[in-house]
């Protein structure tokens, strides 16, 4: 496909799903992979499972939501590396309850995550990309932020009828 051979790539919210597929790609392809998650045993565990597939890998449990965290990473990275080459932000949290059920404590905390700690290492990235004149910035957002159509009703996927398109 391509070739990332020496490049630094950091996954957010990399301990499980989407964010472990992409972090698996990203050392498959070359890229010296950066894990992060809140959870540091399945961060480790995503480590373990590039090392035996003779990639490089190193786990750091951050927080998104957190600025201090994320400097301290970011940090820890530039100076473990020299350099960060791609960011793929995808950490983020989703309620399996309708909206009507949410709590302003569950809203607040979803923001926080899903658009504040995209931002904050956004940002941060941005600032050592800069340094180096290349990079690239990842956005990863779930199917359930602006499909147009499809609704999640308790839990569940939901295709509207056909005749809901009608004007």
């Amino acid at each position: 496909m391509f070739d990332l051979k020496g490049k630094v790539a950091l996954v957010t919210g990399a301990g499980r799903g989407m964010g472990k597929s992409h972090a698996i790609l990203l050392a498959k392809q070359g890229a010296i992979v950066v894990i992060t998650d809140v959870r540091t045993k399945e961060c480790q565990s995503v480590v373990k499972e590039i090392k035996s597939n003779n990639g490089t890998a190193v786990c750091f449990k951050m927080d998104v939501s957190n600025a201090k965290d994320v400097t301290k990473v970011f940090d820890a990275v530039i100076k473990k590396f020299g350099r960060l080459d791609i960011l793929v932000n995808n950490a983020g949290i989703y309620f399996s309850k309708p909206a009507l059920e949410l709590s302003e404590k569950d809203w607040d905390l979803i923001m926080s995550i899903n658009l504040k700690g995209q931002f904050l290492c956004a940002q941060r990235a941005a600032k050592e990309m800069a340094k180096n004149k290349w990079g690239r910035i990842i956005n990863i957002a779930s199917v359930a932020s602006g499909q147009v159509g499809v609704g999640i009703f308790g839990g569940r996927t939901i295709q509207p009828q056909k005749e809901a398109f009608l004007v």
